[in-house]
Order: C-alpha cells, then structure tokens, then sequence
C-alpha cells in the first residue's frame, strides 16, 4: 500500500495567495507555534486538514518585531 504525500500549504491569515507550498514536509507545527519563513518569523493561527485532496492548510500571521526606542542623551 503506498502512502499519498500530503500538500502542506501557508497562507498569510486573511489574504488570498499563499506564501509557501510543500510536498514532502516532514511535520506539521501546532497553533500557536512559530515559523522562521522568507526571512521573517510567523505564529499559527489556525490549521485545516481537507481529507478529501491530501491537503493542510495552516494560516499564519507576522510577527512584527518592536523597533527599540532610541533614548536622547541631551
């Protein structure tokens, strides 16, 4: 019995393109887990499982990183 591959696809929450497809992912990260992708960090937000194509989508929302404030010596 041969194992069908599952499409592992991330979208960035609330928009339509997604940023990344896999074929062969070799685990699939937990809601609330962070994700280091195209140079930026991502939490999950949520993750779908269609049973009937193979495939998981996992939605994902950027991490803004806080600039650090810039203290005046004067």
């Amino acid at each position: 019995m041969s194992q069908e591959i599952a499409k592992v696809i991330l979208w960035e929450e609330k928009q339509k393109n997604y940023l990344k497809k896999f074929y062969d992912l070799q685990f699939i990260p937990r809601t609330g887990e962070e994700i280091y992708l195209n140079k930026e960090n991502w939490r999950v937000t949520r993750i779908e499982h269609d049973l009937e194509v193979n495939e998981v989508n996992i939605y994902m929302e950027l991490i803004k990183k806080l600039k650090p404030e810039k203290s005046s010596n004067t």
